[in-house]
């Protein structure tokens, strides 16, 4: 099977990402505890990315977008 986009659940706080996964999904994604997890969490829906799948934490969510880190930027590009 094949996605066209990613889910990214990130900390509120920190901009921290913390979970992912394929599709498109919502906080309906943590079942039970979704309210738990709605006052600390929240999430973006991005176009699938194999670099963001197995490297989630070169990046972060500001204002609802995905940024690189700028510590994973090679300095000739900043």
């Amino acid at each position: 099977m094949q996605f066209d986009k990613l889910t990214l659940f990130y900390n509120k706080r920190t901009s921290i990402i913390k979970e992912l996964c394929t599709g498109e999904q919502d906080m309906n994604w943590f079942g039970e505890e979704k309210q738990d997890y709605e006052q600390i969490f929240d999430y973006i829906i991005v176009d699938y990315d194999g670099y963001i799948m197995q490297s989630p934490h070169h990046f972060i969510v500001k204002n609802g977008k995905l940024n690189i880190k700028e510590d994973f930027i090679p300095t000739k590009y900043l």
